[in-house]
């Protein structure tokens, strides 16, 4: 058994238009915000013993027995973590060690903007144990950056993907698919220059926009205008078939790997497997609970290392419609007698419907959505409920 660990950094220079996550542009707060952070770790954990022997309690109410304490996956998101002090880092990282036993080869993730990397930065990271950075980047045109509020440009992305990849760090870069001012030609022309850098992981994410973000307003009210959605699905089909011809396989919706560099504290994730989230809005995943931190900064600074203001116990049903949902949007997809013993008679109609319609292909005993699917995979899956 073993956990993967996410930390929320969630100081950012200033809040990017299409973000939802949980967010403060406060830098002040930093000092008590990382303190209520340590605490957390230390949530009611003993240190372990030694290596591999460690047990930790569960958590009051849970209901859930001890457990190893071996941890194969760290990540540390935000916000902006590369925004965050180096010392605050360094106490996190102490922290860490103190409470849980680190396997050997783990892998510990901090994401970055653009603006905040450099050798020397990337240098001390690594130093603290980081092995694999993933950055940003969003565009690597100035226009389509300076709508959605990003403050970096085009050679500072250039130059911070450079850093990462020559330190020999693993290196994601992050895209987005549908921005304002984006045309083929602009998103084309990132696409090149991501696989050119010659990270071994990208995320290519469809711009989401979340109710009440700015750039949702904006758009609800024709300040902005986005590309066409059928342009945007061309194009998605396009970068899938252009990454795969450079060695980035697609292995989830929204993300591509080199082999053996895919981001295995994701896969945590779409996997069910167990982790557990500290600081501000985080989640975690233990045995059937999944609860969550609260998204108000100062009420975390106040309450933690008790911040939680949200659990829930998954039932059958939750948990059904959570192993398909999570497993089909892998490109390895499920297993076609696992899928027909969940849904029986229903889920055979419906893999049949998906073969005929283009959208599902199956292979070696296995169902998973063929790229055009993954286009309307939300939709796709409601019709198994």
């Amino acid at each position: 058994m073993s956990l993967g660990l996410y930390f929320h950094l969630p100081f950012c220079a200033v809040h990017c238009t299409y973000c939802p996550f949980a967010i403060s542009t406060d830098l002040g707060l930093q000092d008590a915000y990382v303190d209520a952070l340590i605490r957390d770790v230390g949530r009611g954990f003993s240190p372990p013993p030694g290596r591999g022997g460690g047990t930790a309690p569960a958590h009051e109410g849970a209901g859930l027995k001890p457990r190893p304490t071996l941890v194969d996956t760290v990540y540390l998101g935000g916000g902006t973590p590369s925004r965050t002090g180096l010392g605050h880092l360094a106490r996190l990282f102490d922290a860490i060690r103190e409470r849980y036993d680190l396997a050997d080869g783990a892998e510990i993730t901090l994401e970055a903007n653009p603006e905040d990397v450099s050798s020397e930065a990337v240098a001390a990271w690594r130093a603290l144990g980081v092995n694999r950075i993933s950055v940003g980047v969003q565009s690597f045109h100035d226009d389509e950056l300076g709508v959605i509020g990003r403050i970096h440009d085009r050679a500072q992305a250039l130059d911070a993907v450079r850093a990462i990849v020559a330190s020999g760090a693993r290196a994601n870069l992050d895209l987005i698919l549908g921005l304002p001012h984006q045309t083929a030609e602009s998103f084309r022309s990132s696409l090149d220059t991501a696989i050119e850098l010659g990270a071994g992981h990208l995320s290519l994410y469809m711009l989401d926009l979340e109710e009440r973000t700015p750039l949702q307003v904006q758009a609800a009210r024709g300040r902005v205008s986005l590309p066409e959605d059928d342009l945007v699905a061309d194009l998605y089909l396009e970068a899938v078939d252009r990454l795969g011809r450079a060695g980035l396989h697609q292995y989830e919706i929204s993300n591509f790997a080199r082999e053996g560099e895919e981001s295995r504290h994701n896969l945590r994730y779409w996997t069910r497997s167990e982790y557990l989230g500290f600081g501000l809005g985080a989640h975690s995943f233990l045995g059937s609970e999944r609860f969550a931190n609260t998204r108000e900064i100062r009420r975390y600074i106040e309450l933690s290392p008790d911040a939680r203001d949200f659990a829930e116990e998954l039932g059958e049903d939750e948990v059904t419609r959570e192993t398909i949902f999570l497993q089909l949007r892998q490109v390895s997809g499920m297993c076609y007698e696992d899928l027909v013993a969940l849904r029986g008679k229903e889920g055979i109609e419906w893999i049949e419907r998906g073969l005929q319609g283009g959208w599902l292909r199956r292979n070696d005993g296995r169902v998973a959505f063929t790229p055009s699917g993954f286009l309307q995979s939300n939709d796709f899956i409601s019709q198994l409920f």
